[in-house]
This record gives structure tokens, C-alpha cells and sequence, in this order.
């Protein structure tokens, strides 16, 4: 596949700036955030598969240090046709473009939440996107009520009725990822603001390790709407399931949907609570959004640590487990 080939041919038909290739990458203009109208290329796409920390990166796979958008290339050209308006694919399009292009050969790779731990701890900035707790693009009870079933899955992840119910945790039995054709059952996960309403589902596929978030969202923290209130110690980690493990071992927590960025960070010390216990993967990526979460939060409340062993997160451990691990925080 030549990436810089269909990079060209993008931005002959208008649907993407191009700047400039730097190693690796092809820098490009965002066609996400800002309408595609930033005034400084922050998109990298990758010209070749990389492989780094036993990661690997798909070529074309691209990410926007601006906003954390991640996506495959193919994803990515399905995304843009949609704020275009234009009922295609990008597998469609990539065939009727590109000369020469076999659609099952290379666009298959789901992007693995280490990943996006790894791109988001690495670059996250900032830069916050214009959606708030005042936008009244809510998910519809309608919407939600499609989902309220569940599968052995959930439990085989720890979680109960009395979570599954709390949290409005789905399962979407349908869903097709962006750019892929075949249906991808996932769990859902509403993310909620702070007055109970649902600004848009977190899905996480039950096969492999594909999260996905609707395009150009700022991440919340997720559950602290279903915080008691008068909390004073709070949990602080990565995925919902961590969260939810967390809450059915008996503890109130909270999920970053990644490694935290500034607008949730401005979440957390507004919940006035006197304890920030941060439970973050034991890899590197979570080792760095530890640091930064220290340092974000030391002002406004005691900051504890749970050291998680090496590739393990709060999910992989048992009660009893965990309650060892909790005792032992620093």
C-alpha cells in the first residue's frame, strides 16, 4: 500500500491539507477537530508499520497530537467523508481511487487500548475541543434502551447486576466499527456529565482490544455522576472496567478513558474530595500518567498510589488481590 499516494489523492479531491513528511510520518492538517481548519499541521500518519515498546503500529494509522484522534487510515478517510456529507466508506473509496487496492490485506488491525494509553500519555496536551456540559446533543433513553441486556462476558469481567444496572453497562450486538464492514459485538459504556445526562457511549469490543469514542469528543471523567455524594476518597484509573472493578470490590472510583487530560483533571479538583488514590496500568504509559496526575493534583487533596504489577491493571486482580495492593499505597 502507498500511503503517500492516497495522502496525495485525498488532498487532489479536497479532503485533506498536507504539510510535510517527517521520518516516519506524513504530517497533515487535523480533518477532524476545527472543521480541518487548524492553522498548525498536528496529524501524523504513519508511512510504514512501526513496531515500539511491543506495539504495533499500523501503516497508514494515524493520530492527531492535538485532539488524541486515532484511527486507521481507512477510518480515518470513512470519518472525513462523513463531515463531508458523503455516503461512502473508506474502504469504498480506497477502491475506487486507488488503483491496485485489496481491501482485505491491510486494513484489519483494531487498534489495541495499549495504543491509545501509550499515543494520549505521550502527547496529550491542552487542547480541549468545544464540546460541554451544555451541549444538548444527548444519547436518548430511546437509544439506551437498545442495550440493556447483557452477556457472559460482563460477568466473566467481574462485574454484577448491581454494577451492570448503576452503570447502565450494554451490549451492542450491531455495531460496526468506522471503515470495517462486519458487525463487531462490544460492550457499551454511557459516559455521563455530572447532572446524570449521557453525552455519548464508550464501546469496547468483546473480541480483542478495540475501544472506540465518537469523533472529536473531549473524554470526561467517567462516573462521577454515580459518586456518593460527600465522597472523600476517590480511585483514579484508566478503563471503565477498572472503574467498575473497583466499585464491586467496594471502593468509589473513576475512569480517564485513557491517561487523563486537562479538562478532566479540571473535573477532578472540583469534586472536593480529600484523597486521590491513583490505580494506573502497570506499564509505562501509566507509570508517566501517574507523574502527571501527582503533579496536577498534589494542590487540592493527599495524593496515595497503588503500585500495579508490571502489565497488569485493577481488573486483572482479584479482591483480595486488590485489597493488598490498596493496603500498600503510598
Amino acid at each position: 500500500m502507498d500511503v503517500e499516494l492516497i495522502l496525495e489523492k485525498l488532498s487532489q479531491l479536497g479532503l485533506l491539507r498536507l504539510s510535510r513528511k517527517s521520518g516516519d510520518y506524513y504530517q497533515v492538517y487535523c480533518p477532524i477537530h476545527n472543521d480541518g481548519n487548524e492553522k498548525k499541521p498536528s496529524c501524523g500518519i504513519l508511512l510504514h508499520e512501526q513496531i515500539k515498546n511491543g506495539v504495533t503500529y499500523p501503516q497508514g494509522f494515524c493520530h492527531c497530537f492535538a485532539c488524541s484522534y486515532s484511527n486507521s487510515l481507512e477510518g480515518m478517510i470513512t470519518d472525513i467523508l462523513k463531515a463531508k456529507n458523503i455516503s461512502v466508506t473508506g474502504r469504498d473509496w480506497l477502491v475506487k481511487n486507488v488503483p491496485g487496492f485489496e481491501p482485505d490485506q491491510d486494513f484489519e488491525h483494531l487498534i489495541s487500548s495499549d495504543m491509545y494509553s501509550q499515543l494520549e500519555s505521550k502527547y496529550a496536551t491542552n487542547y480541549i475541543l468545544s464540546k460541554s456540559e451544555n451541549n444538548e446533543n444527548y444519547v436518548e433513553e430511546s437509544e439506551l434502551k437498545n442495550y440493556r441486556y447483557t452477556v457472559p462476558y460482563l460477568y466473566e469481567r467481574k462485574l454484577t447486576d448491581n454494577i451492570i444496572e448503576k452503570y447502565d453497562v450494554g451490549v451492542d450486538m450491531n455495531w460496526v466499527p468506522p471503515g470495517r464492514s462486519k458487525k463487531v459485538p462490544a460492550v457499551t459504556f454511557p459516559v455521563r456529565d455530572s447532572n446524570g445526562r449521557t453525552l455519548f457511549l464508550c464501546r469496547r469490543s468483546i473480541s480483542g482490544k478495540l475501544y472506540n469514542y465518537p469523533s472529536g469528543v473531549t473524554k470526561p471523567v467517567y462516573g462521577i455522576y454515580e459518586l456518593p455524594k460527600n465522597c472523600k476518597s476517590v480511585i483514579v484509573c484508566e478503563s471503565c472496567f477498572n472503574a467498575l472493578t473497583a466499585e464491586v470490590y467496594g471502593y468509589d472510583a473513576v475512569a480517564l478513558l485513557g491517561t487523563g487530560n486537562s479538562y478532566q483533571i479540571d473535573q477532578l479538583k472540583q469534586l472536593g474530595v480529600s484523597d486521590f488514590v491513583l490505580c494506573m496500568d502497570g506499564d509505562d504509559a501509566g507509570q508517566r500518567a501517574t507523574l502527571k496526575l501527582k503533579r496536577a493534583l498534589s494542590s487540592c487533596a493527599m495524593i496515595w498510589t497503588i503500585h500495579m504489577p508490571k502489565g497488569k491493571d485493577l481488573n486483572d486482580c482479584s479482591k483480595s488481590e486488590f485489597d493488598d495492593l490498596y493496603s500498600r499505597r503510598d
